[in-house]
């Protein structure tokens, strides 16, 4: 069945990052990392905390000469130094496998020409790499210097649509991520992807999170199907 989200004259989305904005302020500037260097990070950081990602990453590209040696690695000497990071043996077989296969299909280890592509086109070709789902590729598309207008989607972000409505209930992140794209607001830019899953994200660690939501503090709670569903009826 076509799922169509519930848009009225205005953008649901619209609404939602202004009232994201002025609970938790404006979203502060990151350093953006070159695409490569993106995915490797993005890859690392599946199902795993951002510092200890973060931490993992500096050490390895540290530790490597540049990320062609990590493409010709045995995945067996790779997992020690991704130790720390979650499925590390699952990620250690990936991270040297999606490398070749951009060196073999590109001739180089480069992803800069993905600027020029349509987005959705771009996003395939990422995604046809070992390892790399719909989190990844959206998180090289916009996050690194690439910064295309995509709409990245990770766990808490995927959470609160899901409980917000936007999407159905038992949404994955790739169907979610799909679903939010085809209905960004015409004036969104880059930057106001970026930073609507910033928010969005921020909400679904602070207090949209999995067990014991605080919907009370919410500043989406009047616009949450979810709470609207499990509130106490009043008797009549």
């Amino acid at each position: 069945m076509q799922y169509t989200l519930p848009f009225a004259a205005e953008n649901p989305l619209l609404r939602i990052h202004g009232l994201l904005l002025d609970r938790f302020g404006p979203v502060p500037a990151c350093h953006r990392l070159d695409p490569v260097d993106m995915l490797v990070f993005a890859m690392l950081s599946g199902r795993t905390r951002d510092e200890i990602a973060m931490r993992t990453f500096v050490d390895l590209k540290a530790w490597l000469e540049n990320w062609e040696q990590l493409a010709g690695m045995n995945p067996a000497a790779v997992e020690p130094l991704i130790a720390d990071v979650t499925f590390a043996e699952r990620k250690a077989c990936h991270l040297p496998a999606a490398l070749q296969e951009i060196i073999r299909r590109r001739g180089a280890l480069d992803l800069g020409f993905l600027a020029a592509w349509p987005v959705d086109e771009a996003r395939h070709w990422l995604e046809r790499l070992t390892g790399v789902g719909a989190k990844t590729s959206m998180a090289v598309l916009n996050l690194s210097s690439l910064h295309l207008r995509v709409l990245m989607v990770d766990t808490a972000h995927n959470r609160v649509a899901r409980r917000l409505g936007l999407v159905p209930q038992k949404a994955d992140i790739a169907r979610t991520a799909r679903l939010l794209n085809r209905c960004l607001p015409f004036c969104w830019t880059a930057d106001d992807t970026e930073d609507h899953h910033v928010l969005m994200q921020r909400l679904g660690r602070v207090l949209c999170v999995h067990a014991r939501p605080c919907c009370a503090d919410c500043p989406l709670l009047a616009t949450c199907r979810t709470a609207a569903a499990s509130a106490p009826r009043r008797l009549s």
